[in-house]
């Protein structure tokens, strides 16, 4: 009996084995996955959805809050609901240390996306839940239950008077290459 080889002429080997070829060079042709990392300590926040941990900054995944430059309109009045989001965050973001779970590779600025939490409490869904940010389904949809809470709420964003842009529409139409 002879051994099989890739290059025997007997079936069905050679199917199996072009077959395996090609499956290894996906594999080494797919890009290799960032491994996610955990930071954690004092946050200091410098915008409705962006912190500082460790000397690194983070955007809060999964959700999308009104830019620095971003007005709503309350009752028919300007509402500085950028500022309202800000120190939202920062009430969460200041009760003590928080650890954040960086996802993904950096962006153009060296920032990572991360989930950032208190205790057991996830600041991204407090966010979302209430009314200060919107679920980024761009990113994923974890949060739209969150988002649909505070919709049934009436609360920040979503209260009743309360007019507004998704801040991720109104940041392609004002800030250089969309970023935050």
């Amino acid at each position: 009996m002879r051994p099989m080889t890739c290059d025997s002429a007997t079936r069905p080997w050679p199917i199996l084995c072009g077959a395996l070829g090609i499956s290894m060079l996906l594999v080494a042709a797919a890009p290799a996955e960032t491994p996610s990392v955990t930071i954690s300590g004092d946050a200091r926040v410098i915008d409705a959805d962006v912190l500082i941990v460790q000397g690194k900054r983070v955007i809060l995944w999964g959700l999308d809050a009104p830019e620095r430059t971003q007005t709503c309109v309350l009752d028919g009045k300007e509402w500085g609901c950028y500022d309202v989001a800000k120190r939202t965050l920062e009430a969460l973001a200041g009760r003590g240390p928080i650890e954040c779970t960086l996802t993904g590779d950096a962006d153009p600025f060296g920032r990572r996306h991360g989930v950032c939490t208190y205790g057991s409490e996830d600041l991204n869904a407090q966010m979302i839940e209430m009314g200060m940010a919107l679920a980024f389904v761009e990113q994923t949809s974890d949060y739209e239950p969150q988002q649909l809470q505070a919709i049934t709420d009436g609360v920040g964003l979503w209260q009743p008077g309360v007019v507004f842009e998704e801040p991720w529409i109104w940041r392609r139409a004002h800030t250089p290459g969309g970023y935050r």
